[in-house]
């Protein structure tokens, strides 16, 4: 197996704990990553036997922690490569993550070290995601999940936590809620979860999975 395989197998389960917690369910790694879950099993016993997954077949999976130090380095270089292609080449942001993925698993440490320098040591990437600084240490997730906004709130989204469902990110960008943007919650639908939101101008109703996958900062008025 290959060098970029087992990293791909890495971050997909990274991506997953955040999503749907731990352990992964080998089904959902087969669907993300397009293969048959026989495949998956197979891949997860070898990355057991190397000691960077703790894997129970019919239980799922989770990274171990020489797993997730080989995770935070990737994901350190990923969005390192996001910020640059946003900020100096204009990839839009929903676009980036998947130029990212082709750059991430041919930087070396002397060429991702140069590019945070050059960079200014971003914090964050161009969904609002933490990036690990030089010793890997991720910082601090601010925010609060857009459907914990209480009506008649105002807040900034702060983080788009799905990264690489391009067609949601463009959802989301449709609907004016890029990183950074100015919200306020006017109304919810107790039923199934439909927020509805004003920005500086428009109104939109935003899904309860749509909401799942943004994170808010609460600002008093006079922030805003």
């Amino acid at each position: 197996m290959s060098r970029q395989t087992i990293e791909e197998y890495l971050e997909t389960i990274k991506t997953l704990e955040e999503m749907e917690g731990s352990p992964v369910r080998t089904s959902s790694l087969a669907r993300i990553l397009a293969v048959s879950a026989a495949s998956v099993s197979e891949m997860l016993q070898r990355l057991s036997e190397k000691g960077v997954v703790r894997y129970t077949p019919y239980s799922g999976v989770s990274l171990t922690e020489k797993g997730l130090q080989q995770v935070l380095k990737l994901t350190r270089r990923h969005r390192l490569w996001e910020v640059f292609l946003n900020r100096y080449l204009g990839i839009s942001w929903e676009e980036v993550y998947t130029e990212a993925c082709s750059l991430e698993h041919n930087t070396s440490e002397l060429v991702a070290e140069k590019l945070a320098q050059f960079l200014g040591n971003p914090a964050v990437c161009p969904h609002g995601s933490p990036i690990p600084d030089e010793n890997l240490k991720m910082p601090e997730i601010q925010g609060i999940p857009l459907a914990d906004l209480e009506t008649g709130k105002k807040a900034k989204i702060k983080r788009i936590t799905n990264e690489i469902n391009t067609e949601l990110l463009y959802h989301i960008s449709a609907l004016g809620f890029p990183p950074g943007a100015e919200i306020e919650v006017i109304d919810k639908t107790p039923f199934d979860g439909t927020i509805t939101i004003k920005t500086s101008d428009s109104v939109r109703a935003v899904s309860a999975e749509v909401a799942s996958f943004i994170n808010v900062e609460p600002v008093s008025q006079t922030d805003i």
